[in-house]
């Protein structure tokens, strides 16, 4: 398959929610997991894992998990991006270091290592010519984790859906640059705010109560995930620790 410029593919990204039912070549799927695997990592501890679902049963299940998002299902590989301190915790116990159990800080650290991984591996999957999707797990991680089987300390965080696209979705518009990067100070544009709320199309007031108002989805995830990390075996504030 021809590869496209690393910059070309940034340039014309556009999320894709409809896939043909082709598998995706073993020495491509090899060469996506490897440009994951290759992303930078704090201290290069490398606290993530992949699972690369393939069986049906499974991406049905998650589909379901994640809100019924049929292209989790329809895609031929779901990747998922997961938190992982157990092989940690196992490697240092191997050295005669005894851990204590990770807390919040080491799964932010994790979760933005997965972010960067996942990240890789879509430019990767877009450079080869096929069609990617990012999907969120942190509404319901450990029920994903359940479903997956993942041990202790094993948290998903995020997902993404890769195959031959049956559709070309144009790109969503982005913030303008003025309002997105400044040299040496914060972007100031007088017109800012215009700018920003223009973008969504009318779709502003939905979208902004849905995700800023009070008791907003973001509200809800993070009691989630609080819950799921105190499962999984994480110290978290409600935890006996003092140290998070």
């Amino acid at each position: 398959m021809q590869c496209r410029s690393c910059l070309d593919v940034i340039g014309s990204h556009a999320s894709v929610r409809k896939f043909l039912p082709e598998p995706l070549d073993q020495g491509d799927l090899e060469r996506i997991l490897e440009a994951a695997r290759r992303a930078p990592s704090s201290w290069n501890l490398q606290p993530i894992v992949v699972t690369a679902v393939t069986d049906p049963e499974l991406k049905r299940r998650l589909s379901e998990a994640v809100g019924g998002q049929e292209h989790v299902a329809q895609a031929p590989v779901f990747l998922v991006f997961s938190v992982d301190y157990r092989k940690l915790i196992e490697a240092s116990r191997s050295v005669g270091v005894e851990p204590a159990e990770p807390g919040l800080g080491h799964f932010i650290v994790g979760v933005l290592d997965a972010g960067i991984a996942s990240g890789w591996a879509a430019l990767a999957a877009e450079t080869l010519g096929y069609g990617i999707v990012f999907v969120a797990l942190y509404a319901d991680p450990c029920r994903v984790a359940e479903i997956l089987n993942l041990p202790r300390y094993v948290v998903p965080v995020v997902g993404l859906c890769i195959g031959k696209p049956a559709e070309r979705p144009e790109p969503r518009p982005r913030h303008p640059m003025e309002v997105f990067a400044a040299v040496n100070r914060y972007p100031s544009a007088p017109d800012a705010v215009e700018n920003v709320a223009g973008i969504y199309r009318g779709r502003g007031v939905k979208l902004f109560r849905y995700v800023l108002a009070p008791g907003g989805y973001y509200e809800e995830v993070g009691g989630a995930v609080l819950r799921c990390l105190k499962q999984r075996g994480y110290r978290v504030p409600g935890s006996s620790s003092k140290h998070y």
